[in-house]
């Protein structure tokens, strides 16, 4: 949730579901402990936004559809926004909304995340298909929907079966190393063979940055299952 004007940690009261009915445009929402809501987690700005892009609220942009007549779809602060719990059914008192503001910096982020991947990537010669499996770590990984993550370009439009989730990665990696000797050993000469790469100093990694900057991509031949 964070540069989200109501994001939050993954708490009580944090969204972490969204559905939005196709017709009428009102939301039905999930939130961790089944309290009114009080803000937006990351896994549930990630179903937001998805929903609201998949029913035309909102464009590849991410901008609102302004030709809807709904009182939820309104102008406010930062520009044009969504209303996903009014003041009286929210635990803050205030209305919830999504803000293009917000979408914006959405789009930065998971532009950046996916631009990152796809120059690596090419840099040793490889694209997405060539990967035999995208391990999904820590937290956040163990909660997010992998089909709205891809609809929205923050993952690659690739074979399904070949996402893992593994939880909490290092604890993971520190407890293998401590039991198996073996192990270790690999661990301590694979930490040799690892480099560093500038992102920021490289200039694909700037055009790929800016051809992710849409929901999801401007290439819409790297996300097949979108274009369905």
């Amino acid at each position: 949730g964070g540069g989200i004007k109501f994001g939050m940690r993954a708490s009580q009261g944090a969204i972490e579901n969204f559905q939005i009915h196709p017709e009428t445009y009102d939301p039905m929402i999930v939130t961790i402990g089944q309290t009114k809501p009080r803000g937006i987690c990351g896994s549930g700005l990630i179903s937001i936004v998805s929903e609201l892009l998949d029913v035309g609220v909102l464009d590849p942009q991410g901008k609102f559809n302004q030709t809807l007549d709904h009182p939820r779809i309104r102008e406010g602060e930062d520009r044009w926004e969504y209303v996903l719990a009014w003041d009286r059914d929210s635990m803050i008192g205030e209305d919830i909304v999504i803000t293009e503001v917000d979408l914006d910096n959405l789009i930065r982020a998971k532009g950046a995340m996916y631009a990152g991947y796809q120059t690596l990537l090419e840099s040793v010669g490889l694209t997405f298909n060539d990967l035999d499996r995208v391990i999904l770590a820590g937290n956040f990984g163990s909660y997010i929907d992998l089909e709205r993550a891809i609809t929205i370009g923050l993952l690659p439009d690739i074979d399904r079966d070949r996402f893992f989730y593994i939880g909490n990665a290092s604890m993971l990696g520190c407890q293998i190393s401590l039991t198996d000797h073996k192990r270790f050993r690999e661990r301590v000469a694979v930490r040799t063979l690892m480099t560093n790469m500038e992102l920021s100093e490289n200039p694909d990694f700037m055009n790929h940055y800016m051809a992710a900057l849409f929901l999801p991509h401007t290439d819409m031949s790297l996300f097949p299952s979108a274009k369905k």
